[in-house]
């Protein structure tokens, strides 16, 4: 089959080459290049903190074992950290791949909290709107009583503290009647209770950089991201613009509707990659700079030097997964070994 492949390609190759240079119209690259403002940064000292989190996992038919862990750095002259990890038991069997992704963010977030007030800047790794618009369709299947009897249970996750899933003990005080349901909605919960409370300490100091954004402000459907890196090679930012979330929460709804973030796709240092940075507060052309040359004290080849050292510290890789398996020793089919 993967002959076909390569003759597909081969067949190909010349149209999609056409297609790929025809992605950026030289007047969509005029546009963006008009937008663009050079700056040559200057570092300005601050109390830097910044966060990343890495979960893998093995499906069996029955249940999924899952390896999650979160870190959070701050350089104040010397680098300290906080940092968390689990291995656990993702059951029941639903829903997988949101409860996997929201059980990192929960690690990150908490992790974010351990810092958060000792630091004059904290840098997430991603993008907070993505993050407040995630995982709505865990709150999905669940009626009015039952919602009630997870709403119950909202003090004690307010009240958690430490660096874990709270409600996975809590869970245990769900009735049998839609457990599943139920126990994902008071996960669900448990993220936004999380959420809530960095941006909640951490407003003015919270700043989301993402290396990888499918937003196109002006509608060419090419990534901006993509585009200033071909218009433009000088360190800067674009014009900033602002953003809202409109869906609704089903707690603290008031606080995260009220939230503008200011977004910009910026360059610190001449040649390097752009990136896209995204505040939840708005900030005009000259606090942007001062945040730039902020985040440029401690940033390495163009780009934070403690999210990177954070992502090489958290990722769990397949290999290690295997280990940590065949360290708890358990027998189990996944399914499938009828194709080996």
């Amino acid at each position: 089959m993967l002959d076909l492949t390569y003759e597909v390609l081969a067949r190909d190759k010349s149209g999609i080459q056409k297609r790929v240079s025809e992605l950026l119209d030289r007047s969509i690259v005029k546009d963006y290049r008009a937008r663009w403002n050079s700056v040559c940064f200057k570092p300005s000292p601050s109390v830097v903190g910044a966060e990343d989190g890495s979960i893998n996992h093995k499906r069996y038919k029955n249940l999924v074992i899952y390896a999650v862990n979160a870190t959070a750095h701050v350089y104040d002259g010397d680098i300290r950290s906080a940092s968390s990890a689990d291995v656990g038991v993702l059951y029941p069997y639903f829903q997988i791949e949101e409860r996997l992704h929201l059980y990192r963010a929960i690690y990150e977030f908490k992790c974010a909290l351990e810092v958060i007030d000792s630091v004059d800047l904290f840098l997430v790794d991603g993008s907070m709107i993505s993050d407040l618009n995630a995982f709505r369709r865990l709150s999905q299947g669940v009626s009015k009583e039952q919602r009630e009897e997870v709403f119950a249970l909202l003090p004690m996750l307010e009240q958690a503290e430490g660096v874990e899933i709270a409600s996975i003990e809590l869970s245990r005080r769900l009735g049998p009647d839609g457990y599943r349901e139920k126990l994902v909605f008071l996960e669900y919960l448990e993220y936004l209770t999380t959420l809530e409370k960095l941006l909640s300490r951490g407003l003015d100091k919270l700043v989301g950089i993402s290396k990888l954004s499918t937003r196109s402000r002006l509608g060419t459907g090419v990534p901006d991201l993509a585009v200033f890196e071909e218009a433009t090679s000088q360190a800067g930012y674009s014009d900033p613009e602002t953003d809202v979330v409109t869906r609704r929460f089903p707690v603290y709804d008031e606080l995260f509707r009220s939230l503008v973030f200011t977004i910009s796709s910026i360059r610190l240092e001449d040649g390097k990659d752009v990136y896209m940075l995204e505040v939840p507060r708005e900030i005009d052309k000259s606090q942007l700079i001062e945040l730039l040359e902020r985040i440029s004290y401690t940033s390495v080849d163009g780009y934070p030097y403690l999210l990177k050292k954070a992502h090489k510290e958290v990722t769990i890789t397949n290999r290690e997964m295997k280990n940590l398996i065949a360290g708890l020793g358990i027998v189990a089919k996944t399914g499938r070994e009828v194709l080996k």
